[in-house]
Parts: C-alpha cells; structure tokens; sequence
C-alpha cells in the first residue's frame, strides 16, 4: 500500500500545548524518521541491479556532467534503460528529494529557533524557562536526539551509493540543479567514509539489521550540528534530572538504568553532538554510573538499539568507563542473576494468573505490580543482551543462560506468561475503576449488614442464652453503623479518615474478653473489617495503577524478537491450539511500537498522522499475520479427524438395534476423538476471536477477510496437491471416483467450519474450488499454446482417448456416466473449464488441417484439379468419362488421405465430446439453476433478434464487455451446439470442396451400409475406423467458411452420386455380393446434413428424387 507522502508545513504550523513550536518540530521530525523507515524498506531494485549501473551516477556526476551525459547520449540501449528507470521509479526518487528537502529545512529551522531561544527573542519563554518545564524539557529534547537518531538511520537503513544515486538520478530526470537546499541535500546524502580500523570483539548477528553499528557517528552528525550552548545545557538536564518523570515508576534501585533508559537513548544520541565529554573521563564516570552501569545496549527509537561496547570502541576515555562497569566477570554475574529469577518467575507467574480475578487483584494491587515489574526488568535485561554486536559479551551472555536450561523456548515462555498477567490485571484493573463507586456502596452494604446483625443477634435483646447481652456494645455498634451510613463516595477525604476511625474502635472492641471467647462475634467482626478494608482499597483505585502498568510493560524493544519467535510460536499453536486464546496479550504487548512514535503526531494534531499510522500498522499486522498464517493449515488439518457422515454405515435407517450390537454402533471411542477434535477447533476460534475484539482500536486487521483468504489459499494447495497426486497414476475412472469422494469430505468439512469460526465456508469452497479449476485450465492452455511435451495431466489423457486408434474399442471410454461422474468431482466449473479446453484443442488442430490442405494443392496438383474442374463440368451435370475420373483423381491423392482421415477423425471425436460436456451442462443447469438458465436464455434470444443493432455497436466497450459476459454464461449453462460453433476466420484452400468430396469419395470403398445397424461399418475384423467421427470433422471443416462452400461440397456429392449410380447400372459383369457406392454415398451425405444441421431446404435444391429414391431401395 502506498501512503501519501508528508505535509511538513501543516505540522509545522499547527499549535498545541504551550510549547507549539516545540511540539511541531517534534511531530515533524517523528513524521520524517516514519517516511524514511518506508522508503528504506522499498528501495528499488534497479538501483542494485548491474544492468543499471551504466545510468546509476554518483557525486562524482556533479564535478563533470558532460562526461556523464556523453555516456548515455546516443546509446539506444542505455537511453531504453533511463526510461524504464524514470518510468518504474521516478515516484520513489520524487518522494526521498522530497525527505531530503524536509530534513534539511527542518534542521534549518531548528538551529534558528535554538538561536532565537538562548537570545531571549521569545517574550513568553527562554532556555533556562524552557529547561525548567517539564514538558517543554522534553519536547526540546526529543526535537534534536529524534533528529540525530534521523541520520543514524538513514546511514543505518541506506547506504551512502545508494542515496548519492538517488538524489543524482533525480536531479537530472527533473533538472533542478538550481534547487535551494541542493547543497545541504548532498551534504545529507554524501558517503560517509570512516577509518577502516573496526572493533575486533564485533561480530555480526541475526539481530545486526536492528543494531545501528555506525563508526566515527560524530563526523556524520556534525555535519548538521545544533548551537553549543543549547546542546551542553540540554546534556546537563538529562545527565542529572528525570526527564520524563520515570524514576517513580521504579522503586527499587537496581531498576534505576531501566527507569531511565528513554532519557539514556537521547543522551547517547547528544554526546556526539558535543566536543569534548566523550572524552572527558570523569564525566563519562558519572554517565556511565547513572544509565549505563549494568547494561549497553541501548534503545535510541523504537527497537533500534546502539551497543556501547562497539559504538564506544573508539572512545578512550567512555570505553574505560564502560569497562570499569562491566567486566566480564561483571557480564557473568548480571547475567546468571536475571536468568537465575527465571525459572522461579515462571512458577510465580502460574499461581498469580490462576488467582487472578477482581477480589485478588483488589487486595494484591501491589504485589502483582511488584510481579510485573520484575519479570519485565529481567525480560528486557536478557532480550537487549543476548543480541548484542560484541560477539565476546554475546557468547558469555548466551552461555550463562545455557548452563541455567535457559533458552529462547524458556524466554519465549516467560514472554508469554507475563504478557498475560499484564492483560488481565490490566483489564481487571479497567473493570474496577468503572464500577468502583457501586462497589464501595455494596461494601458498605455488607459492612451495615454485618454490624446489624451482631447488633440484634448477638448482642441485643433478640440474643439466644447461649449468647451474652451487652446493652453498651450493642449501643456502641448502632453508632458505627449510623457513621458508616452518613458516609459519602464523593468525599474521598473525610470517607478515608472515618473508615480508620470505625477500624480503630472495631480493633478495641474486639479487645474485650467477651468478644474473643465467641467464634460467632468474631467471625462477625472479622465480616465487617474485610468489607471496611475493602471499602479503603476501592477508595484507593485510581489511574495510576494503568499509568504503571503502560510504563513497566513497555517491549518495543524486544521487536525484533517477534520475527525470532515466529517458529516456536507455530510449533506452540501446533501442538497446543489452546495457545490462541492468550495470543492476542503477546502483541498487545508491543502496542507501544504503535503509540510511541506517533506520540508528538496526535498532539500536534498532525495530518500526517493517517498516512505515518497506517504504515506502522501495516507492519505490525504483518508481524500478527505472520504468526497466524499457520491456523488455516492447523484448522483444515483438523477438521479432516472430524467424519461428518459415514455413508457405508447409514444407522439412521437402522429399524431396530441388537443389545449386542449397541456398544459397537455407539462409537464412543470414535465420538470422543471427534470431540476432542472440534474442541481444537472451538478453541481456535475463540483465539481468533479475542485477537479481533482487542485489536478494534489499535490496528484495523480485518482478521474475519484475513481468514477467509488465508483459508482460501491453504485449500487452493491442498486441492492442487491432489489434482497432481490423482492424475499421475492410475486409469481415469478410479481416480474419479477418488476424487468425488475427497471433493464431498472437503465440501463438509467448510460446511463445518462454517459454524465454528462464523465464515460463510459454502462460498469460500466454490470460490476457491473455481479459481482452482481456472488455474488449471489456463496452465493447460499455456502448455498448448506453447506445444509443450507431453504431460501426464486429465486433459490430455482425455486427449489420448480421443486417438482415432482407440476412440471405438468395442466399449464406452467416454460417455453419459463418465460426465455424471466427472461433474459430480468437478462441478458445472469444472465442466466449463473442460469444454474450453476441448475447443482449444479443436481450433489447433481445425488449424493445422486447413494449413496441410493449403499445402496440399502443390503447382502440379493445382493444375490436375483444374484439369478436373473442366472434365468433371457442372455439378448439375454427369461427366462425360463417368466414373474413370473419380478413380484417377483419387488414386492420384491416395498418399495425402491417410493423414488426413486421422486430423479429421480427431476433430469429430473432440466434437463429439464437447457434444456431451454440452448436453450435460445444459441438463445440470436446468436441474439446479433453472431460473438462470432461463434467464439466459431469453437474453440470447433477445441478441438474436436485436443482432444488427448490437453488431453497429461493436464498436463500444460496453456493448463487447456485455456480449463477452453473454457469451461465457452461454458456454457455462451448455446453451451453444459445438456443430455450429465458429473455430477459425481463415481463407478457404483452394479446390476445398473439390479436395473434400475426393476425400469422401476415397473413403466411401472401406465401409460397408449395414442396413440393420443403419450405419456404415467397416467390413475388417478389429478395424478402429469411425464413421462418424470422420464426418463430424468434415463438417466442422466447412462450417468454418462460407454456406457457398457447404452447398458446394453437397452439389459435388449429388454429382459423384449420379455418376456412380450410372456406372453401377451401365455394368453388366459386376461381380457377385459386391456393393454400389452410390448407396453408401447418399447415405454419407445425409449423416453429414443431419448432423450439422443444414436446412431442408438445401437439402432438397441438392438432392433429386433418384437419390432419395436410391437411399430408400
């Protein structure tokens, strides 16, 4: 998805907050470092292709142009090349010039606002006032560390080439050499070359793409600096304050670096902005004491992290200030302590989220945070340095965690345990603000109860003997109970101060001799300090807990671990489908990825924010999908357990059950499994259904379309898997059967997911069930086209069927059953998909038959038949030397009719075939959609009648689009005779009538009229000769031209008819038992008008009553 590029201007302008300048620099900056991760990760690929490099020009293009120029100028090649780049990435290099341009104009007006402020131009606010306020602090810190952190990544996220590439490549498509910042754009894109001396301890990881490993940074961030003044003053505040106000959240000491890890990652950042501390030990000392002491990686925006072992390398003074801090022994201690917490934070973990409901978390609000707090600080120590750059300190670090059975299984447990005590403390914490005032008044209802009760039961008149009756306590109770009464929710303060007060005399009452020797006064009294402790407790709740919980459970930095974790995520879902339910806690964890750069954007009111948002959600879905992209095949896998019907065992139509028998029929093994399978599935969905209710606000997944296409997609592989398996081995027939059978299971088996995951499974079988069929129809028509070899697929042992050697065997390969079976694997789609597949193969090989009857009449024959032509005369006429014509002629043509006979013979079979796949369509249709069938109908017969008005509008795309839609509904409900379907538009051969009534002449001698079958059959013995088929095909052949030739051919045959009828006559020696052609003739001809349906009328103009008369003798 392509976002619309920045509007720098409109942030920048837009005020919000006392500070608006500030807070607009800093929506700015966050909006650029968004539209620089974009581009970086859709870099194009030309500009790393070699083929490129001849137009690909650096900065060495700005010293001498010409040079350059000459080079392309002239060179078709080269000149094909640039507008292939202009064209495919002139929208790219367009969108970086125009980041280019935001980030020097942003540094530009930075460096004038800091200028103006340490001046005192501002009326309403100086440095000093500025450093001073809390917000503002931070605002005018994150303004110069963000931009800082800009350039570390663009030097990080694209290389120095490529950008010199980019802004080179634009500049001369667009001419705009005079550009204003031109030279501050170049200075932002210029290679940076530091010294080729690199760490020896650093090694490369698979985390390497998120730790920024950049050598000499200050020469990169210097040539953009900030004011001197501004940046010591800003470094003095964040050496020595708390910033962003963290410390609280982080009671104990030893999270102190974790408290104040934001304000590190900008200080990081800064030092490099300044001349001397970097080297000044004593102040790196303090630095390093303060947010460095027991760690080194550092997050400087979202998951991109700096290692200080490496990033320091080339500080004297900040190393040994690092390396007096952490040693190896040092490393090895840290890390045996964090991984030590965590077998027992595990076992922890499960008691608490086993107890958590609202009373448990009421009561220990502090302790399940205390849980939390820790589990997080030992999460992100092992996360941030396990990926570490020093590969010394990465092996201790990994092998520690190795000795203690720690690994990224145990951690990934860990993640996911804590991930889901944090959900539900927090979502029980939100449930408890919102019904916090009914909750307090129905613990103070229970606490009245409580009091009324010992009042009157115990302690009053109503007392039993074997109570004790106490007038004083009794009196003393009713005035609690009315102080408890006058009680309001609203007023927090005297609430507070009342309820301690009613403990401390409850606590005094309960000193009394009396009330310690009963358990019934006791257990009364025990009632009413619950329900009035409870009752502080909720007066207690507040926002804060959710304010820590935000802040302490922050992960972004561990990002880079989703992609680690996809596998065993898998391998967890696989094995355990349960995993989903709380899958959903894991990214919700992440969710500050989201929020955290798009802070600044909100406030601003920023309208970047639509565009920079949907980027970041579009990768954190990406991540979500990844994971998930294993359900459709876990879900498919498991309903495949799960028998619907069994069809040999139909006990619905058992009359009457044996006692014997009943065990048996009962299945309760079978039934047990299948239970235990749909409850895999229920618990699936039930996941899907928490990720979908708990991302509503966050990122628009649309996981319901997700899932229909994910579903789709591993159907679509299963599908194909066993169209493949089912037709390379194995005849035709059982693999029918074995498909029909597989397509019925998997039609039940969306039927019933349908109900568990709430999909329409009905329609997302037949949709993917039609794109199937059509991907297969057009890779076999690409495989035709293209006269691939031959393959083992259905359509071409169809085609092998329809060899004339074997098409008539003496039984049925192909006919009505094998369609009913065929349809009920394939469906009308498939059906459909079939018959344009035989209409391919109909129209090659209508093709390559007029080509060879083309080539047939050579310059020699040529003048043979017009030879021919002339002795033969008129159609109407008989030849004056009768009979001995025909005979020379087709002996002369005898070589070419052997191959000719095969080539037709296989376009009536394919005929006859779509014939059927025809009928059957037209039949099914008729049965199941006879609404649209005839609906259909009655359109085509409107184009019939309306043909000259949509022919003149032809012309129109519209009108095509329509009559192209038509015509594939037509074909898909069978409403088209194959016989009188147009294959080819080509010119006719020359003689093409005369060549095939000669044909039909040669062949009339190898059939014998069998008048009891009505057909002409071959008198040899196991003879595959077709009839039929061979008719079929001469036919189709004239069809394709005009109804001259098919009157023509007609004409001919009367004619060879008349002639050998007066031959056969005039023969006075003709030989016992032999056969008239003239029969055989007629009869030929009358099968070619039947079943190509040529009207009566021609008939009857062609026919004269002696050949009927001949066809009925």
């Amino acid at each position: 998805m392509e976002e619309p590029g920045l509007s720098r201007s409109a942030a920048s302008t837009t005020v919000g907050g006392d500070f608006p300048e500030l807070l607009g620099f800093c929506a700015r900056v966050e909006a650029l470092i968004a539209e620089l991760l974009l581009l970086s990760d859709r870099a194009p690929l030309q500009f790393a292709d070699r083929r490129f490099d001849s137009i690909l020009f650096d900065f060495r293009y700005l010293d001498s142009p010409g040079d350059f120029e000459s080079r392309v100028e002239g060179n078709i090649e080269l000149e094909a090349l640039e507008d292939q780049l202009r064209e495919s990435c002139g929208s790219y290099m367009q969108r970086f010039f125009s980041l280019l341009d935001g980030a020097v104009t942003y540094h530009e007006e930075l460096c004038n606002y800091l200028n103006d402020l340490q001046e005192g131009l501002y009326v309403h606010c100086t440095l000093d006032h500025v450093l001073e306020n809390n917000c503002a602090c931070q605002l005018l810190v994150e303004s110069m560390a963000l931009f800082g952190c800009m350039i570390l990544l663009m030097e990080h996220k694209t290389s120095g080439l490529l950008r010199e590439r980019l802004l080179v490549a634009h500049l001369r498509y667009e001419r705009c050499f005079s550009y204003p910042n031109l030279e501050r754009m170049c200075e932002l894109c210029r290679r940076h070359v530091p010294s080729l001396a690199t760490s020896a301890s650093s090694g490369s990881s698979v985390f390497s793409p998120d730790i920024i490993s950049i050598q000499k940074p200050e020469d990169l961030l210097r040539r953009f600096p900030f004011p001197e003044p501004v940046v010591d003053a800003v470094i003095t505040c964040l050496r020595n304050g708390d910033v962003y106000n963290n410390i609280r959240f982080y009671p104990d000491p030893q999270h102190r670096t974790t408290a104040l890890s934001l304000q590190g990652g900008h200080l990081y950042v800064l030092l490099f902005y300044s001349d001397d501390i970097l080297h000044r030990g004593l102040a790196m000392r303090e630095i390093v004491d303060r947010f460095f002491k027991d760690n080194w990686m550092v997050p400087i925006f979202l998951h991109f992290s700096v290692d200080l072992l490496v990033s320091w390398d080339a500080y004297k003074e900040a190393k040994l200030s690092l390396v007096s801090c952490l040693s190896p022994t040092s490393i090895r201690d840290i890390s045996l302590q964090h991984y030590t917490k965590v077998t027992h934070f595990l076992a922890d973990l499960d008691i608490h989220i086993h107890a958590t409901n609202k009373d448990y978390v009421l009561d220990n609000s502090l302790s399940l945070l205390s849980v939390i707090r820790e589990c997080n600080f030992t999460l992100r120590w092992l996360f941030l340095h396990r990926m570490t750059s020093d590969k010394k300190a990465r092996d201790l670090v990994i092998s520690v965690g190795s000795s203690q059975q720690v690994d990224e299984g145990t951690l990934l447990q860990l993640l996911l345990k804590t991930a889901k005590l944090e959900f539900e403390v927090k979502k029980l914490h939100v449930e408890l603000l919102k019904t916090r005032e009914s909750m307090w008044y129905e613990k103070r209802r229970d606490a009245l109860e409580c009091i009324k009760d010992l009042s009157q039961n115990y302690l009053g008149t109503w007392a039993a003997s074997c109570k004790f009756k106490n007038k004083t306590l009794k009196d003393w109770l009713e005035h609690l109970s009315s102080e408890l009464i006058s009680l309001n929710y609203t007023s927090i303060g005297s609430c507070g101060r009342t309820i301690h007060r009613v403990l401390s005399t409850l606590k005094d009452i309960e000193m009394l001799h009396q009330i310690k020797e009963s358990v019934q006064v006791k257990q009364g009294f025990s009632k009413i300090h619950k329900n009035l402790h409870d009752m502080i407790k909720t007066l207690n709740l507040n926002h804060e807990a959710i304010n820590i919980l935000s802040v302490i459970t922050d992960a972004k930095y561990a990002w880079v671990y989703l992609t680690l974790f996809e596998t065993l995520l898998k391998k967890n879902i696989s094995q355990d489908p349960s995993e989903t339910k709380f899958l959903h806690t894991v990214f919700l964890k992440f969710q500050s990825w989201l929020s955290a750069p798009l802070q600044r954007i909100k406030q601003c009111e920023s309208p970047d924010l639509h565009c920079i948002s949907t980027y970041y959600s579009s990768k954190f879905a990406a991540k979500i999908f990844a994971v998930l992209d294993v359900i459709p095949e876990i879900l498919l896998k498991t309903s495949t357990a799960v028998d619907y019907v069994n069809i040999e065992q139909p006990t619905h139509l058992v009359n009457r059950i044996n006692q014997e028998a009943l065990q048996e029929l009962m299945q309760m093994d079978q039934q047990l499994c299948q239970a235990r399978h749909a409850t895999k599935l229920c618990i699936i969905s039930e996941g899907i259904g928490n990720m979908s209710s708990n991302f509503d606000d966050l990122v628009n997944l649309n996981l319901g379309g997700w899932l229909k296409k994910a579903i789709k997609k591993e159907l679509a592989i299963q599908l194909e898997r066993k169209l493949k398996c089912l037709s390379s081995y194995g005849d035709m027939e059982s693999n029918l059967n074995s498909l029909s059978n597989f397509m019925v299971s998997q039609m039940q088996r969306m039927e019933f997911l349908e109900d568990v995951l709430h999909i329409d499974g009905s329609s997302i079988w037949q949709e993917t069930f039609t794109t199937v069929l059509e991907q297969c129809a057009k890779k076999e028509f690409l495989e035709l086209m293209a006269c691939t070899q031959k393959s083992a697929n259905a359509v071409k042992q169809l085609n092998n069927v329809y060899s004339p050697s074997t098409f008539f065997g003496g039984h049925e390969l192909l006919g009505m059953r094998f369609f009913n079976l065929l349809e009920l694997c394939v469906g009308q789609a498939g059906l459909a998909c079939l018959d344009s597949l035989v209409h391919i193969l109909i129209k090659h090989n209508m093709e390559n038959t007029v080509k060879s009857l083309h080539s047939l009449v050579d310059p020699k024959r040529y003048e043979d038949l017009t030879k021919m032509d002339d002795t033969l005369g008129p159609p109407m006429s008989i030849p004056l030397m009768g009979w001995s014509s025909y005979k020379q002629m087709v002996k002369m043509l005898h070589s070419a009719w052997g191959q000719l006979v095969e080539k037709l013979a296989t376009i009536g079979q394919l005929q006859l075939v779509r014939t059927l796949i025809s009928f059957k369509l037209r039949s099914s249709c008729k049965i199941k959609a006879n609404t649209i069938t005839s609906a259909v109908e009655v359109l085509v017969s409107s184009l019939y009648m309306h043909k000259g008005v949509f022919e003149i509008g032809d012309e129109d795309e519209t009108v095509r689009f329509f009559l192209h839609i038509i015509k594939e509904q037509q074909n898909f409900c069978g409403l088209f005779s194959p016989l009188q379907v147009i294959y080819i538009s080509e010119d006719p051969p020359m003689f093409l009538t005369r060549l095939l009534s000669l044909f039909s002449i040669s062949q009339l001698p190898r059939y014998v009229l069998d008048v009891h079958l009505g057909n002409l059959t071959s008198p040899l013995k196991g003879s595959t000769a077709d009839f039929s088929a061979v008719i079929i095909g001469l036919g189709t052949i004239l069809r394709q031209f005009d109804s001259f030739f098919m009157t023509q051919y007609i004409q001919f045959m009367v004619q060879y008819i008349r002639t050998a009828e007066a031959a056969f006559n005039a023969t006075t020696d003709t030989p016992k038992g032999a056969t008239p052609e003239a029969p055989k003739a007629v009869f030929w001809l009358m099968s070619l008008c039947k079943y190509m349906d040529i009207s009566r009328d021609i008939v009857e103009s062609c026919f004269p009553a002696s050949a009927l008369a001949i066809l009925q003798s």
